[in-house]
């Protein structure tokens, strides 16, 4: 089973590489020439946003993230944690509700699941906590 693992681990961290640059060899890349696809000038053959052709590059830089503000960045970036914590907390749940079962009567069990159901619940809550401190403090900027 561990050499398994270990084979597709391998495997996966050759790989991968190989995919991500395959994103820039296929047409329909718009900003630094294009190999034929169609971007969003409407022409064929190459032809990027900013309207040269080839793979000269114009020396423009390419903002790579969807935000264009701070702002923007950090909304963007809590939103991820927001995610990535509500799908932490579900499981942690699922994880406490097997401790209460498996405690069976148990004491010293019972008072560890119950510890950890504070802690996730906890979370839970700075998680939210979280999202009304940027309501707020959004709110404040955008009042300046």
């Amino acid at each position: 089973m561990k050499r398994l693992l270990a084979s597709v681990l391998l495997s996966a961290v050759l790989f991968l590489p190989v995919v991500v640059t395959a994103q820039g060899f296929f047409g329909g890349q718009t900003g630094g020439g294009t190999t034929g696809g169609q971007t969003s000038g409407g022409t064929v053959g190459g032809q990027t946003e900013g309207g040269t052709t080839g793979g000269s590059g114009s020396g423009k830089l390419t903002n790579p993230l969807k935000s264009s503000s701070l702002e923007g960045l950090l909304v963007d970036v809590l939103g991820f944690v927001k995610v990535i914590g509500g799908i932490i907390i579900m499981i942690m749940l699922v994880l406490v509700g097997f401790k209460f079962v498996a405690a069976q009567g148990k004491e010293e069990a019972l008072r560890e699941a119950r510890a950890m159901l504070m802690w996730t619940v906890i979370g839970a809550l700075i998680l939210l906590g979280a999202t009304a401190i940027q309501e707020a403090i959004s709110a404040t900027v955008g009042k300046l």
